[in-house]
């Protein structure tokens, strides 16, 4: 189709491709932040997970060979990540019934990152199939509001990276501190809520390495702790703790938001105006501002008020002229 045979909306859509492509970018260093797996480490769990196998010891369902097909689906729905990866290996047919099932499907093609961080945690029995499809198909960090690109682990809840590090209810402690302040919290939060395992990793973009597994809780569990009158307030023993943003990183990871109805995959991309205005004019505000994510429409809304990205849009004559970004925005933040 020659240009002059667009029609607006086809227009409209080709100038909002190369605005993305001129002034959005990815945040890698986001990526480093959180629990993370090594490239390449999914590539047997995607072509084996929830997905029928050719070959396997055992072919039937037994009694579950009884049960309607819809009814069938709805129990698998109700299982916890654990036991749903459990059922899977169990027979060829598990596996087929698993793999017929939308969301499984849907989990297994956008939500691996997520599955292995859950069961590399020890949150797999503690988390269900529906609740994690369901963040999968969340856009929006319940906390702000914002675009959510992250899933906190816990509470399998769709969320920001600001609130990741900021939130209350995102809060992690160390088990050990915590048993230093109050063994009698640590032993009802041991015996009530999950134990966070973390994984080693880096949790920053300096590249240090935390290479031992630490055991933490939620601090949001924490405060549910039922005390009797002599018990210290809960509230009180966790502002005697630190409040380490890279604990709360080991609890989080990236989880791409999918949207139903276009079949569209998001992980949200940042904005390069930003990063021009905190350069200029360093503030918490223009901090703020370069730390949030954007869908592509979301994006397209910010683009219209930010001033140094449309400045950025104009100094590529409509795309056409390569231009010089900042140095932050070309290493994608690291």
């Amino acid at each position: 189709m020659l240009p002059h045979e667009l029609d607006q909306k086809s227009y409209e859509s080709l100038e909002s491709e190369a605005i993305l492509r001129i002034t959005s970018y990815h945040r890698r260093d986001f990526d480093a932040k959180v629990v993370t797996a090594e490239p390449g480490q999914h590539d047997h769990a995607r072509s084996s997970l929830f997905k029928s196998f050719d070959e396997s010891v055992s072919s039937g369902l037994g009694r579950l060979q009884r049960l309607p097909f819809e009814l069938l689906s709805s129990i698998c729905l109700l299982l916890d990540l654990q036991s749903a990866l459990n059922f899977n290996q169990a027979s060829r047919s598990a596996r087929e019934t698993i793999g017929s099932i939308p969301q499984y499907h849907r989990l297994r093609e956008h939500s691996l990152e997520c599955i292995w961080a859950l069961s590399r945690t020890g949150l797999s029995h503690h988390t269900s199939i529906s609740d994690l499809d369901a963040a999968l198909l969340t856009e929006l960090c319940v906390i702000c509001g914002s675009f959510g690109g992250f899933l906190f682990l816990p509470s399998v809840t769709r969320c920001c990276f600001a609130c990741i590090e900021s939130a209350p209810d995102f809060r992690i402690i160390s088990f050990h501190s915590l048993q230093k302040e109050s063994r009698r919290l640590a032993t009802w939060l041991k015996r009530s809520h999950p134990v966070i395992h973390s994984i080693p990793g880096s949790y920053s973009s300096n590249e240090k390495e935390y290479t031992s597994r630490r055991k933490l809780v939620s601090g949001h569990h924490a405060l549910q702790f039922p005390r009797a009158d002599h018990d210290e307030d809960p509230r009180a023993i966790l502002g005697k703790l630190p409040d380490s943003p890279v604990l709360r990183c080991m609890a989080a990871c990236r989880l791409p938001y999918f949207n139903l109805a276009t079949g569209d995959l998001q992980l949200g991309i940042s904005c390069k105006g930003c990063q021009i205005a905190m350069e200029g004019n360093f503030s918490d505000a223009n901090f703020s501002r370069r730390e949030r994510l954007y869908s592509r429409d979301g994006f397209m809304r910010h683009f219209w008020d930010c001033v140094e990205a449309k400045e950025l849009w104009a100094s590529s004559k409509g795309g056409m002229v390569a231009v010089t970004e900042p140095e932050w925005t070309r290493r994608g933040g690291l």
